[in-house]
């Protein structure tokens, strides 16, 4: 009876090991995962993704939802149809999270009142805080959103002098180049807008 009672004790304790070192490999790690600033363009198109990592690796089936504030909602140009100011997705296999936001405008906490524009929450954990970017960087914050010639003007110093500036920064690398140039141009090229 000694030695029966001895293996269900270590049974149990090995699966409430296993159950906690479950527990901790889906618990997300802000310092591990890749959450840039969220990107959409107006009608959709631009894919925004994350990569959800934590302390065993990417996550799957992470739900990570996207909270916009309340200054973020309302400076947003929101396509019809598209849902806000929650939007959510779950992680792939690999950790990552797809969304294909329909949306315009730039959400820089540094000057959005509160400093707070999209918060960013996985499995209900608040994870980070991030802005928004768009080719569609001068919105009237009202449908039509359109990505025009005067959002090419806007973009076209940054561009042209690799001069950082947050509302250009597309990709989230800290920098204003030639990827930003490449995300940029085919919105432009067809006037992206709402459906």
């Amino acid at each position: 009876m000694g030695r029966r009672y001895a293996l269900s004790l270590s049974s149990v304790l090995v699966l409430g090991f296993l159950a906690g070192s479950g527990a901790r490999a889906g618990v997300p790690d802000p310092a591990l995962s890749t959450i840039p600033n969220v990107v959409g363009v107006p009608g959709g198109g631009i894919l925004y993704t994350m990569t959800i990592v934590g302390s065993s690796g990417p996550i799957d089936s992470a739900n990570v939802t996207l909270i916009w504030s309340t200054p973020g909602d309302t400076s947003t140009c929101w396509c019809p149809g598209q849902t806000h100011p929650t939007v959510t997705a779950n992680t792939n296999a690999s950790g990552i999270a797809t969304f294909n936001l329909a949306l315009g405008g730039c959400l820089n906490p540094a000057t959005i009142p509160g400093g707070l524009a999209v918060e960013v929450f996985v499995n209900g954990i608040k994870l980070k805080e991030v802005g928004q970017v768009s080719p569609d960087v001068i919105s009237v914050h009202a449908p039509p959103c359109l990505v025009s010639l005067n959002d090419a003007v806007a973009f076209t110093g940054p561009l042209a002098t690799n001069t950082y500036s947050f509302c250009y920064d597309l990709n989230s690398d800290l920098q204003v180049g030639l990827i930003d140039a490449v995300t940029l141009t085919p919105h432009v090229a067809t006037a992206k807008h709402c459906p």
